[in-house]
């Protein structure tokens, strides 16, 4: 008997200590929700002050003869396409196409998607090159780097599809990734000379390995699709290492603030770029904010929240644009990413038209609606071509046409 109550106190107590055990984890789960939610809502608070203090009342025009627009205008035009430059897929070679040659599924949106940048880059690499050969008057030589081409679904695409009886064209496709150009390179064997296609491992800020490559007498176009980060302004800096023209369409802006590591702990000069988000880093030539605009822009900027550095602000916008901030609808969350990105890529352009004298203009994909994906913004800017930038379609003007 007494053996029996003995073990109904202690079960009853060690219930009681799991009991109360049980309720102090539940309540410091939920302090540290809460504290996890107060924060979240001081970084959205921020984000909104932030993005407001830049937005409202900017209003830019990016080039002459185009109407200026007020920034809180999330529209960005869209590149329209017309029926006679648009890529008949049924009827090129199966190798050129990304889907079929770069083995993605038929149907998919990732190979729809494909299709219709490849699409874009081709016809604005096309105007561009029939606004400099009726310039010429004569035939050049034009080299294409595809800097960041990983496994070549632009660049295979560009160099076959290009007309080389009417102008000497070149792909240069540019990786550090060895792997990404071994598939490239058994993919373009079969259908490509090494006169319409070459390969080079190499980081994007050895600027002088890659321009040493190019022939002697040929222009360049700097080309690059989906180089993450900080790739995506390398690209853009050796376009104006060449006073060439550019095409970019960047993505996964929060990796350009990764600090590039040395390879090891003697402090080399070279660096590991093993890891992705390494070669995604800004190399040193790189600073962000790119432009004395959006620089101006932040430091005006003082929040109600908290203070703010320079590079936290610009680190806020950067990963907005990236990722957005939680918890908040798929609505809210693309709302201030398109916001925040639109951002980060006029500053990119920015940048080059004050300091190097590029013409600029901000684009977009067709089918790329950024509050359902949003990697589809395409960068342009040379030297001289605003009139060819001015008069690149756009899809509205399309359909009225029709």
């Amino acid at each position: 008997m007494l053996h029996s109550i003995v073990f109904f106190v202690a079960t009853t107590y060690q219930q009681q200590r799991s009991s109360r055990s049980s309720l102090q984890e539940t309540t410091n789960r939920t302090d540290e929700q809460s504290r996890w939610q107060r924060r979240t809502e001081k970084r959205r608070q921020r984000t909104e002050e932030l993005l407001n203090s830049i937005e409202i009342g900017t209003s830019l025009s990016l080039l002459p003869k185009l109407q200026s627009e007020e920034l809180t205008n999330l529209n960005i035009p869209t590149l329209g396409i017309p029926p006679s430059s648009a890529i008949d897929w049924n009827e090129i070679d199966p190798k050129l196409d990304p889907i079929r040659g770069g083995k993605l599924r038929e149907g998919s949106q990732r190979g729809s998607r494909k299709r219709f940048q490849v699409e874009a880059f081709h016809f604005v690499v096309s105007e561009i090159l029939n606004a400099q050969l009726h310039a010429q008057n004569s035939p050049f030589g034009v080299t294409i780097i595809d800097a960041g081409c990983g496994a070549g679904n632009l660049g295979i695409s560009l160099a076959g599809l290009s007309d080389s009886s009417i102008i000497n064209t070149k792909v240069l496709a540019v990786d550090v990734n060895e792997h990404a150009l071994k598939r490239l390179s058994d993919r373009a064997d079969a259908i490509l000379s090494p006169e319409k296609l070459e390969t080079v491992c190499a980081d994007l800020a050895n600027y002088d390995l890659i321009l040493s490559k190019i022939p002697p007498n040929h222009s360049v176009i700097v080309v690059s699709l989906h180089a993450c980060g900080a790739a995506s302004d390398m690209a853009m800096n050796l376009a104006i290492r060449c006073n060439a023209p550019f095409i970019l369409c960047p993505c996964c802006t929060a990796k350009s603030l990764t600090k590039r590591l040395p390879s090891n702990t003697e402090m080399r000069t070279t660096f590991d770029l093993s890891a992705s988000f390494q070669r995604s880093g800004a190399s040193a030539d790189i600073k962000y904010p790119r432009s004395k605009w959006l620089m101006d822009k932040l430091y005006e900027y003082d929040s109600d929240v908290v203070e703010m550095t320079l590079e936290e602000k610009y680190t806020l916008l950067a990963k907005v644009a990236d990722i957005g901030i939680g918890p908040q609808t798929m609505s809210q969350q693309r709302q201030q990413q398109a916001r925040a990105k639109k951002i980060i890529e006029l500053d990119r352009l920015l940048a080059a038209s004050e300091e190097h004298g590029y013409d600029v203009r901000l684009m977009r994909i067709t089918n790329h609606d950024p509050l359902v994906y949003s990697k589809g913004d395409l960068l342009i800017g040379g030297k001289d071509i605003a009139e060819t930038l001015i008069n690149l379609p756009e899809e509205g003007e399309l359909h009225r046409q029709t």
